[in-house]
Formats: C-alpha cells, sequence, structure tokens
C-alpha cells in the first residue's frame, strides 16, 4: 500500500503500516482521525495526538469515557461519547477543550461536512439526528424512526441509518434527508445495522450485518457485497476501508484485506 495505514486495534494497540510493514504507535484507541499532519487517536478515556510522518506523540488529553468517533472540523477535533451522551471539541493544535454539547441519548456516530463549519451526530437512542456549527451549537434536530446509528453529509442533503422495528424485525434502515426536514426511505433490510459513511463523489455506504450497499448521489445502489459484521467504513483516497468484525480491514470494491487482526476498530488511510 503507497499510503500509509493506521489501524486503531483493542489488543495490539495503535499500528502504522506501509510497503515496508507496521509498527506500534501507541496504546490501543476505538475511534481514529487525522488531518494536517496529525493523527488522532481516542479510547480509555484519552485522546492522544501523533505526527504522521514521525510518529511523535505531540500531546495527551482526558476525554470522557465511550469516545465512539472522532472528527476533524476546522482547527479543531471534534469527540463523541456514547457513555457521556456528548460531543467534546478541542483544539487540534494543543488539545485545549473549547466546548461541549449533548448529542442524544447513547449517540452512536459524528461526521464533518466537506466545508469545515458543519458537524452531524447520531443522537442513538433519542431518534434524532443533529445538526451543529463548528461551535456545537444545536442548529437543527431530526427526527427518524427507532434508533439512529450512522449519519453523514450526502449529496445536497444527508443520510441516516436506522434500527427500526418492523412487525417482529428490526430492520437497517437507510433514509434520505434534507436539510428542511424531508425525509425518504431509501432501502430496508432485516438485518442489524452496522455502520454509514459519505462519499466524495456525493454518495454513500452502509454496512449491515450481513452485506454493505453502496449508493451513488441519485440514491441508486451501485454494488452490493456481503460481509458479516461492518463496524467502520471510512472513505479515504479514492477507495473505501472497511474494518469487520474479527476479520481486519479491507479495501473496497475489490474486497482486498489491507491489515489482520481480529480487533481492528477503526482505521485511516493517509
Amino acid at each position: 500500500m503507497g499510503m500509509g495505514l493506521w489501524v486503531a486495534d483493542e489488543a495490539r494497540g495503535l499500528m502504522r503500516l506501509d510497503r515496508n510493514g507496521g509498527c506500534w504507535v501507541g496504546p490501543p484507541g476505538e475511534a481514529l482521525c487525522g488531518q494536517d499532519g496529525r493523527i488522532w487517536c481516542a479510547g480509555a478515556g484519552r485522546c492522544r495526538c501523533y505526527a504522521e510522518k514521525t510518529r511523535a506523540l505531540l500531546y495527551d488529553l482526558a476525554l470522557p469515557t465511550g469516545v465512539c468517533a472522532l472528527a476533524a472540523l476546522g482547527d479543531q477535533v471534534c469527540a463523541l461519547s456514547s457513555d457521556a451522551d456528548s460531543v467534546t471539541a478541542f483544539s487540534s493544535e494543543t488539545g485545549e477543550i473549547r466546548c461541549c454539547a449533548p448529542a442524544g441519548i447513547y449517540p452512536r456516530d459524528l461526521c464533518p461536512h466537506p466545508g469545515g463549519k458543519l458537524l452531524l451526530a447520531a443522537g442513538g437512542a433519542s431518534g434524532e439526528m443533529l445538526l451543529l456549527d463548528a461551535e456545537l451549537n444545536k442548529l437543527k434536530s431530526y427526527r427518524l424512526p427507532g434508533t439512529v446509528c450512522g449519519a453523514c453529509f450526502w449529496g445536497r442533503g444527508m443520510a441516516a441509518l436506522c434500527a427500526v422495528e418492523k412487525g417482529e424485525t428490526l430492520a437497517s434502515s437507510l433514509y434520505a434527508v434534507s436539510f428542511r426536514g424531508v425525509m425518504e426511505e431509501i432501502l430496508s433490510l432485516p438485518l442489524m445495522p452496522g455502520c454509514l459513511c459519505g462519499l466524495p463523489d456525493g454518495g454513500c455506504f452502509m454496512g449491515c450485518c450481513g452485506e454493505t450497499v453502496c449508493f451513488r448521489a441519485n440514491k441508486k445502489a451501485a454494488f452490493r457485497q456481503p460481509f458479516s459484521c461492518p463496524l467502520r467504513l471510512r472513505a479515504a483516497r479514492g477507495q473505501m476501508l472497511l474494518c469487520e468484525a474479527g476479520e481486519g480491514v479491507f479495501s473496497l470494491p475489490s474486497r482486498r484485506r489491507v491489515y489482520t487482526g481480529e480487533n481492528a476498530l477503526d482505521a485511516l488511510l493517509v
């Protein structure tokens, strides 16, 4: 792999891999993000910032436990805690905490807008998707069926992945949501929801316990692939990375395994 692959492995720790092999960088983490030559890894109530090239530790700060997602937004990094039901923003340069805001009930996902000024949070059991500004002020709350497990910007609007009760079955339902709040169900599968990720071309990837589905900006499914338990999807460098429980990290759509490890929880390609 030509670029550097960073993997948050719950057992091995933070790993960096390239053409020359791999190396241990820091303690285990559950969520990653990267920007401007820096990598952040959060886990066990701490977040550590590393230099991308040298792998040196730049700073270490305390955060609420249960950080399930990190997102770089402008000159700050936002951390979503499922334990604290909140999102925290800190300076990407120094690690100084700037602000904190509620984010639902056991929130699940965080997505920054490419413009660097807006943030989406999947509010989990509160059944809402939150649109926040860079100061974490709530601009709007969108009510959705069931538990909101994933959120991303999609085309000219947004998308939400929800766990919805349909009869006696729990289904994974993907909704397209306009900024005005108009909602449309795109697809529903009788599977447990896993993860959701927006694509640079305006599409999105939906992961469920059983398969992944790629959608284009026109809301049409481009292709589907079987995966037993997708944990995390990441768009990077013209490809998609998928962390699958117990299997490692795969590059999509080729399905080529790029990291072997049973405990890979998040991955970045920089």
